[in-house]
């Protein structure tokens, strides 16, 4: 089977075709209507000389000095007759005119001038040579008279016929030097692509601090190689978030799985004196917090899949915010909501809201406030406590993943570190944001979302 690869064909060649074809297309083109101007411009001469010739005879008759034999140019070339309304031939040149009529079309009105071309056959001549035949009708003392006069057109169409001949064969040769500079210059247009195109296969994965090198010698090149080297930087920039990412998830199972490994080796080498349901329990406590830990992972996982898959759920902020709330039988908290409407998932805004209260219901001492506001075109889901106050260095590092400060990573009830994280990527992911405001007591957190 043909690969896809060896059935596209390569833009320098594709380029080089097209532009072939528009060199060839053009020439032919060209070549048409120089030929055709050259015919009409030789036919237009002619024309005049034939003019000039049928006045002077014209002139003549008008004036009595028409003579029955009239000077002509050439044997087939400036053939002069002069015939009556009766066509009665009353003048001749010698030569064409001498043997044949010349009169092959109708004569003109008087006063007027006609012309034509005719197949040499017509006026005695022979092969494929055209004639032209120009008439004049004028009134003179022995009444009306038309003037003929008649010219070869073989001067004529031999040139036109070298000039059809040059470019049969000139414009194959034309086109194809043509196709050969264009796929010099499209080469040479496309070698900093195919340079580009080497350095990014040479960045490797475990290389992702590699980049482009600009500079092309084009402005269009240089933007590409900016772009790409800002999806690098994205690219490398997401790649040393999973490893963190990965390290982190490593470590936080380690330790409650190190710490369950512990108490049931103790335990089995002490199995007389092991205390065997108060081990369970330290086990089941450590077996939780690797469910929690299951539970965020799953919901960050959940976060990036709906980030990629449009929201087509219509709900209220205000009403799901206080339907849970509800959940919650703790006299610290406060609610106040108003009507909001949003397009979003309800499973993660729920998910929003539970790590955001959990949060503030953790670190309160006295109270916890909840509110559903509008401002503008957004909804604004505020929670604060009135907690130890967030460090101002850490108002931003609070929202990486396994990131917990001191005080929480002191409690085991800290939890993992995910729920900000968590929280911050569904607000993200439905257009919105959610940020920690500086505060003097306690914390704040406001998440912002569009309305619908």
């Amino acid at each position: 089977m043909t690969s896809g690869r060896a059935r596209t064909m390569s833009l320098r060649l594709r380029v080089t075709a097209v532009a072939m074809v528009v060199v060839a297309v053009t020439l032919v083109a060209t070549g048409f209507l120089v030929a055709r101007w050259l015919r009409s411009s030789l036919l237009d001469d002619a024309d005049q000389q034939l003019s000039t010739q049928v006045a002077f005879v014209a002139e003549l008759a008008q004036h009595g000095e028409l003579s029955p034999t009239l000077t002509a140019t050439g044997i087939d070339t400036g053939q002069v007759q002069v015939i009556t309304d009766q066509h009665v031939v009353v003048a001749v040149s010698p030569g064409l005119a001498a043997t044949v009529r010349l009169d092959v079309f109708p004569a003109p009105p008087a006063g007027a001038q006609a012309a034509a071309t005719v197949p040499g056959p017509v006026v005695g001549g022979s092969g494929s040579t055209h004639y032209r035949v120009v008439a004049r009708t004028v009134d003179t003392p022995a009444g009306t008279l038309t003037v003929y006069a008649a010219s070869s057109l073989r001067a004529a169409e031999k040139s036109v016929a070298a000039l059809v001949a040059g470019l049969w064969v000139g414009l194959p040769l034309l086109t194809l030097l043509a196709a050969v500079g264009i796929w010099l210059v499209v080469g040479r247009s496309l070698s900093p692509v195919e340079r580009m195109r080497r350095e990014v296969a040479a960045i490797s994965g475990s290389r992702l601090d590699e980049r482009i090198s600009a500079h092309a010698r084009a402005a269009e090149l240089d933007r590409l190689a900016a772009t790409m080297n800002g999806l690098l930087e994205r690219v490398d920039h997401a790649a040393t978030a999973r490893r963190q990412f990965l390290a982190d998830a490593s470590h936080e199972l380690r330790s409650p799985l190190a710490s369950a490994r512990t108490q049931l080796e103790v335990a089995l080498a002490y199995p007389d004196r092991t205390d065997w349901p108060a081990a369970a329990r330290e086990v089941l406590v450590d077996v939780s917090r690797l469910q929690l830990l299951a539970g965020e992972l799953l919901d960050l996982a959940r976060v990036d899949g709906a980030g990629r898959s449009p929201f087509t759920a219509r709900l209220d902020l205000g009403a799901l915010v206080a339907d849970e709330l509800a959940r919650y039988n703790d006299e610290r908290l406060s609610v106040v909501v108003t009507e909001a409407w949003v397009v979003a998932d309800a499973a993660l805004l729920v998910r929003l809201v539970r790590n955001l209260v959990d949060n503030a219901v953790r670190h309160a001492r006295l109270r916890a406030q909840v509110s559903v506001t509008i401002e503008g075109d957004m909804a604004h889901l505020r929670v604060s406590n009135d907690g130890e106050p967030i460090p101002e260095q850490d108002l931003a590092r609070i929202f990486e993943p396994f990131t917990r400060l001191d005080e929480a990573r002191a409690n085991d009830d800290g939890g993992a570190g995910l729920g900000l994280s968590i929280a911050r990527s569904v607000a993200e992911v439905h257009g919105g944001t959610l940020l920690a405001e500086p505060c003097a007591e306690g914390a704040t957190f406001v998440a912002t979302l569009p309305l619908a």
